[in-house]
């Protein structure tokens, strides 16, 4: 299945080289309004507890976006670094001159998280031992993501 939204890598550093020790590292930008993973809705069927996303017909595709991008054919397996950057659309009259509005940025990072996990760059996000993330306003929306090796 092609994803129109999902670019490939922009980057991709095999091995880059920092402190004099070579990590790996790709680095990616995923097209889209960035969605939040919202809270969880729990109800009953017949004897069986169901969970839902709140805003699952939002988030279902966008979490699909970041999976289809971020599925390269290799998986991290051990301890990553995650660099985040949302571009976010601006309002015609914004509050601040920084997106210090919702989407909260935690909720932002968990549906991406998940992305990361579903599309198998990382085989789990408690992989994840440093995260930095941000929100902007800029064009073209979405989400730019580098994903690096651990530091020894």
């Amino acid at each position: 299945m092609t994803n129109l939204f999902a670019e490939q890598p922009s980057t991709a550093h095999p091995e880059q080289v920092i402190d004099g020790a070579a990590r790996d590292e790709v680095s990616f930008f995923v097209t889209g309004t960035p969605v939040p993973q919202g809270s969880k809705t729990a109800f009953v069927v017949g004897k069986r507890a169901v969970v839902t996303d709140q805003n699952r017909v939002k988030l279902k595709p966008w979490r699909e976006t970041v999976a289809i991008a971020a599925d390269m054919g290799r998986t991290f397996p051990g301890p990553v670094e995650v660099v985040l950057v949302f571009s976010l659309p601006k309002p015609q009259r914004p509050r601040w001159f920084v997106p210090a509005v919702k989407p909260d940025i935690d909720k932002l990072v968990r549906a991406v998280f998940d992305g990361l996990t579903d599309g198998g760059l990382i085989d789990d996000d408690a992989r994840i031992i440093t995260l930095t993330a941000s929100k902007v306003y800029a064009l073209p929306l979405g989400v730019h993501i580098t994903v690096r090796e651990a530091q020894r």
